[in-house]
């Protein structure tokens, strides 16, 4: 399923009280490679092209502050974390053989448990359905954004 659809049907769940905004960027967050932020403005853009009448089911607000909070995560805004100290973040950076890697990193009560190139590879180490996204305040749900144009 595509992270456009996927988008639409967490919204929907959201509305409906099936899930909360924290629950469902995560499982969102999975269906994008590592720091493919250019995947998630394609879909922003699809969401902004919209008609009106489309606009209002699934909630436009809703779905908007779904993906700009995926993007965030891609970016290395934000952070996911799991019980028993887990978080796991996006990052790049160059390695000593002076290789360019993307990667999720996975970390248990602060100290570094691994880098992983794919979803697939994280699921192996850590319960990816017990992830939500964490906030700066230490709280569940939207994450602001240190230059406030963040979702509302």
């Amino acid at each position: 399923m595509s992270l456009h659809t996927r988008v639409d049907v967490e919204a929907i769940d959201i509305e409906k009280g099936r899930t909360d905004r924290a629950s469902a960027v995560p499982r969102l967050v999975q269906l994008v490679p590592p720091h493919r932020d250019d995947l998630v403005n394609e879909v922003l853009y699809r969401i902004g092209k919209r008609g009106q009448s489309a606009r209002r089911w699934p909630p436009y607000a809703t779905v908007c502050e779904l993906a700009t909070a995926v993007k965030a995560v891609h970016l290395g805004e934000v952070r996911l974390r799991g019980p028993d100290g887990v978080s796991v973040e996006v990052v790049s950076y160059t390695d000593k053989m002076q290789t360019f890697r993307q990667v999720y990193r996975l970390r248990r009560h602060g100290r570094h448990d691994g880098d992983y190139k794919s979803v697939d590879e994280l699921g192996k180490h850590v319960d990816l359905w017990m992830l939500v996204e964490d906030r700066a305040d230490g709280s569940d749900g939207p994450a602001s954004r240190e230059n406030g144009d963040g979702p509302a």
